[in-house]
């Protein structure tokens, strides 16, 4: 098993190696829209710095990722791949313990035509800024999302939970390692000695996201082995496993991981008009 994990990580490293010579050099064009998502996060992976004592920060807030995408079919390939992609670079983030910075965005754009700077061949470009950030009083969130989840078959740490809009690991226990070898912090965290529902969820099965554009929740298979599913008014809806998109939850939705299952509610403030 060991040397099977070990094959896939360094397939992993292979195409992410691959991919950094879409920055420079130019990478070809039969990259797949997912491995550039892993190649734009593990780029910003790497401008994270070590400040001693165990700490690490990125020195930027401001996060412009460009991308050549020549025709609609390729743009909208490109849209459903790199859908979230600030909740996965935040979520990155922390499990690496890197502080995420005040003010963090991850702007995403797509060009039909290359930049005059870029070079010959480049379809991608990432781009870093510190922005000076307003007072915490300026930017407080007016319409504020909450949700909370709770435990209706198997055994958690907590028989309930509540989150604000953030990003939501779910898994069996509370810091596994995942599939690439990689620490995991689950914030809803099924028991590892639990009963028979408990140990069909993955110890990095599946996440919730909040959708800041949509200002909605969604949920995500992170490659679980026993499957993610929605159970509304009667009808279950698939999660796939690594499906950028995801599926929209909404009050009162059902998630089942396995054959454990989690019952959430959700609460949207409505915007304030000036």
């Amino acid at each position: 098993m060991n040397d099977i994990i070990a094959r896939i990580d360094g397939a992993v490293r292979l195409a992410v190696q691959r991919l950094q010579t879409w920055f420079d050099p130019p990478l070809d064009a039969h990259t797949k829209p997912l491995e550039i998502r892993e190649a734009i996060i593990e780029d910003i992976e790497q401008r994270v710095e070590s400040v001693g004592a165990g700490r690490r920060v990125l020195p930027y807030n401001s996060v412009t990722v460009t991308v050549l995408a020549a025709d609609k079919p390729a743009r909208a390939r490109l849209q459903a791949a790199l859908a979230g992609m600030e909740e996965s670079v935040t979520a990155r983030l922390t499990e690496i313990r890197c502080a995420i910075p005040a003010g963090f965005v991850v702007d995403t754009r797509y060009v039909a035509r290359p930049a005059a700077t870029w070079a010959a061949g480049q379809r991608l470009a990432v781009d870093y800024q510190a922005r000076e950030v307003p007072s915490v009083a300026a930017t407080a969130p007016e319409d504020a999302a909450r949700v909370e989840i709770t435990v209706t078959r198997g055994q958690a740490t907590q028989p309930s939970y509540s989150f604000g809009e953030t990003h939501v690991r779910i898994g069996r226990s509370e810091q596994p390692i995942d599939g690439r070898g990689r620490p995991r912090a689950n914030h809803v965290a099924f028991l590892e000695g639990g009963d028979a529902h408990s140990r069909t969820v993955g110890r990095a099965h599946a996440s919730i996201r909040y959708d800041t554009t949509r200002r909605e929740f969604r949920v995500f298979d992170d490659g679980s082995h026993n499957g993610t599913r929605v159970s509304r008014d009667g009808a279950l809806h698939e999660v796939k496993p690594h499906d950028p998109v995801g599926v929209t939850l909404r009050s009162g939705d059902e998630i089942q991981l396995g054959t454990a299952a989690l019952r959430v509610q959700i609460e949207l403030r409505a915007t304030r008009n000036p």
